[in-house]
């Protein structure tokens, strides 16, 4: 058994895992959290921290990170995980078995991928021990190199990277509920500046901020973060004039977590014309917050360059393809009554969910789904019914053409039922879910074949 508690050759086979999602958690395998999203060659990576339940006397008041992996994506639909990427018992200056590898960053610059990680160091100086470290790279999944030592005059965690058009770079960090940022040397291992608090006016006075996130836009710059009002984390922004600041207050990115996960972390990227924002929540561990997931939405600026408020969504981002398991679940939107979403296995939530339709006219619908692939003839349901159920899968709306009627028989065992299409399609469409019987059904995946 490895670390993880896995046999060594499961965890072997899921260090290069290949799979299609475009639903929120984007990664459902295992727990990730603190994601920095970056474009490189063409690919959006996924840096994230990596949470595990804690043993006996391990991590901190309950988080648990012993390692980095890295995920890419070319569709935000097919994420590959590329393995670990650092542990913190591979880096020479990192506390063993500490369990603290925080919010990580990652850039391109001197033709090297530079990443940047918080960890514990076994060495306090004035009772801190939160350092910030560097590992190199060829390539943006690595292998990654660290340095033999943590970066000199930084005490904190959640490192960010800014690369400026001017070509200098800034690095940022929280410490002590304030956020820090400095200039970097050239090399990108060094301090070119003394370490500065940011000043951000009018945020008021809140309980926490850390994990700052920068970026810039139409000559303005964009100081995001976490931040607690009241009890849990919100993600909000401010607009600055240059990198080290000082930031005006603007308002909020996303909201507190609708399932309460006391933390959030953010980065918002630039992919192809959109822009995404990149967060987590605890939607696989709803009743212990340490274990996180990372999610993707859609982010919109208004014209005088402020920020519109993310709605976290279970839909996520990328487009299904028909052929792929479609987890309707994870719906874009519903019938206001009748609709009710629960894990299938309570004690492994990483089967996922499933959803259950209660009455007649009930309704999920389930947004882009591409069609692209020839021969799509018949659709495959994993459901199941008590009483025995009805309905039709629609497509374009709820009044839309009807693509497949569905009658299912009873069972309380999960079973796949084969209809063949009353329709053919081609092109992206959504589709709907529409109960046509009183009973109720459940339903976990469709795909089309």
């Amino acid at each position: 058994m490895n670390r993880s508690g896995l046999p060594l050759f499961l965890a072997i086979l899921l260090l290069f895992t290949t799979f299609s999602i475009a639903q929120n958690p984007l990664v459902t395998n295992q727990f990730t959290a603190d994601p920095t999203a970056r474009v490189f060659n063409g690919k959006i990576y996924i840096y994230p921290s990596h949470d595990v339940p804690c043993g006996e006397g391990q991590g901190f008041i309950g988080f648990c990170m012993p390692d980095y992996h890295v995920f890419s994506s070319e569709n935000l639909t097919d994420w590959q995980d590329h393995g670990v990427i650092l542990s913190h018992n591979t880096v020479p200056w990192v506390e063993p078995d500490s369990y603290r590898m925080w919010a990580p960053d990652c850039v391109f610059t001197n033709g090297k991928y530079y990443y940047y990680f918080p960890a514990e160091a076994p060495e306090k100086i004035n009772g801190k021990g939160r350092r910030i470290g560097v590992a190199i790279a060829d390539k943006p999944e690595g292998p990654f190199t660290p340095e033999p030592n943590f970066m000199a005059g930084i005490y904190g965690i959640d490192p960010n990277v800014f690369m400026a058009k001017d070509g200098k770079a800034y690095i940022y960090w929280a410490d002590s509920r304030v956020i820090y940022g400095a200039q970097l040397k050239p090399n990108m291992l060094e301090l070119a500046t003394l370490p500065i608090p940011i000043k951000i006016k009018g945020i008021g006075n809140g309980k926490f901020i850390e994990g700052p996130f920068v970026f810039e836009r139409n000559g303005q710059y964009y100081l995001t973060f976490p931040y607690i009002p009241e009890t849990t984390e919100q993600l909000v922004y401010s607009l600055g004039a240059n990198p080290l600041g000082p930031y005006d207050y603007k308002g909020v990115i996303m909201k507190e977590s609708p399932i309460k996960c006391y933390t959030n972390h953010q980065s918002i990227v630039d992919y192809n014309g959109q822009s995404y924002l990149f967060y987590h929540h605890n939607d696989l561990s709803p009743k212990f917050d340490k274990n996180r997931s990372i999610m993707a939405d859609s982010l919109f600026f208004n014209p005088d360059g402020t920020i519109q408020e993310v709605i976290p969504s279970l839909r996520g981002v990328g487009i299904s393809r028909a052929e792929s398991q479609i987890q309707v679940d994870r719906y874009s939107s519903k019938s206001e009554e009748g609709v009710s979403v629960s894990f299938v296995d309570s004690l492994n939530t990483f089967k996922g969910w499933k959803v259950k339709l209660n009455e007649k006219d009930s309704w999920i619908s389930y947004n882009k789904v591409d069609f692209s692939k020839a021969g799509l003839k018949k659709v495959v349901i994993n459901e199941k019914s008590a009483a025995g159920s009805n309905f039709e899968i629609r497509c374009g709306g709820l009044n839309g053409p009807v693509l497949a009627k569905v009658s299912v028989e009873k069972s309380t065992e999960w079973k796949q039922s084969e209809v063949k299409l009353e329709k053919y399609l081609t092109g992206v469409h959504d589709l709907f879910i529409v109960s046509t019987r009183q009973t109720a059904v459940e339903l976990d995946w469709l795909m089309f074949k």
